[in-house]
């Protein structure tokens, strides 16, 4: 099980008060797959963004995530999506393909893949007139 990325996930999906919608399932895969304009990763390997080796790493993990289906296809159902099998799978296969992946990159690469992100710093609440971005609690 991939705990930490489950935490996470958790914690930013199922947070009530987060109203930011780029902390949700769509969000995640729509960023991933058009915003990032990423199908079959051959813009990216013709343009040298990837090499054949780094996409061979990740291609079972892409094809995976293509593939998954929410449970009742309800893909604003966070919590069946978090307790489903398939989706933890998906989770445990993309930390194995991160460590892979994270053996072949550079210093600086490796250091943006293993970046934590804290999705508080991103945080929408809603005041009484419309919706703010907060800045992180120190």
């Amino acid at each position: 099980m991939n705990w930490p990325i489950l935490f996470f996930k958790k914690k930013s999906w199922l947070d009530r008060t987060q109203i930011n919608p780029h902390w949700s399932f769509i969000e995640f895969t729509c960023s991933y797959f058009d915003d990032s304009f990423i199908n079959n990763y051959e813009y990216q390997i013709e343009n040298r963004l990837i090499t054949n080796q780094e996409f061979e790493i990740i291609k079972n993990w892409h094809e995976a995530l293509y593939n998954y289906n929410s449970p009742n296809k309800d893909d604003y159902n966070h919590e069946a999506i978090l307790n489903d099998e398939n989706w933890i799978n998906i989770l445990n296969l993309g930390k194995k393909t991160k460590l892979k992946l994270s053996k072949i990159l550079s210093d600086k690469e490796k250091q943006i893949l293993n970046e934590e992100i804290d999705y508080l710093k991103f945080r929408w609440m809603k005041n009484r007139t419309n919706i703010t971005k907060t800045k992180p609690q120190t």
